[in-house]
């Protein structure tokens, strides 16, 4: 049983948190990808904040896209349930996600996306925010993650963990992969 809980805790550390295939932010505008050509280098979107198609060259999409999450997917990168990005979203602690509909409005049914500058905002957002009792000294304490550590997270870089005596984690070397 000790070996089972072990290899679960190993596969959590490497599994990295997916963002969505097919939907990526250009200039802001959620964008989801119609066809790419690569023969031709043209990949054809449908703009999904200005609700139109538009066609660009295919080194230039990938050179400027940035990756979407779902608002649970970004708890899970941000170590965080998605009742707490609701609260901090309420709260005006975080900006509102991008809605897939056209203005990139919200609605209940349909998803909300963030953009990876969002993700770095809500964790810059989150290291200021104190939890737990309040401190004599007045200082803040919280468990945020290290941007090396997210980046990690978010598949962008590679970061070697050691483990300690009393099976703790502790980081020992990180790589950027981008």
């Amino acid at each position: 049983m000790a070996s089972s809980e072990r290899n679960k805790q190993d596969d959590d550390l490497q599994r990295e948190i997916r963002p969505c295939q097919r939907l990526f932010f250009l200039n802001e505008d959620l964008v989801r990808v119609i066809n790419t050509n690569r023969g031709f280098n043209i990949v054809n979107l449908f703009n999904l904040t200005k609700d139109k198609e538009q066609s660009m060259l295919l080194s230039d999409f990938k050179k400027y896209r940035k990756r979407a999450y779902t608002i649970a997917s970004t708890a899970k990168l941000l170590n965080r349930g998605p009742a707490q990005i609701y609260r901090y979203m309420n709260e005006g602690l975080i900006k509102q996600p991008t809605g897939s509909l056209p203005g990139g409005e919200r609605m209940f049914t349909q998803l909300s996306f963030y953009s990876e500058d969002d993700i770095f905002e809500i964790r810059e957002a989150m290291s200021k925010i104190h939890r737990g009792r309040p401190r004599k000294d007045g200082k803040i304490s919280n468990s945020v993650l290290t941007e090396q550590e997210l980046r990690a997270k978010m598949g962008d870089a590679l970061m070697l963990y050691t483990r300690t005596k009393d099976g703790e984690f502790i980081p020992v070397w990180s790589e950027q992969t981008y």
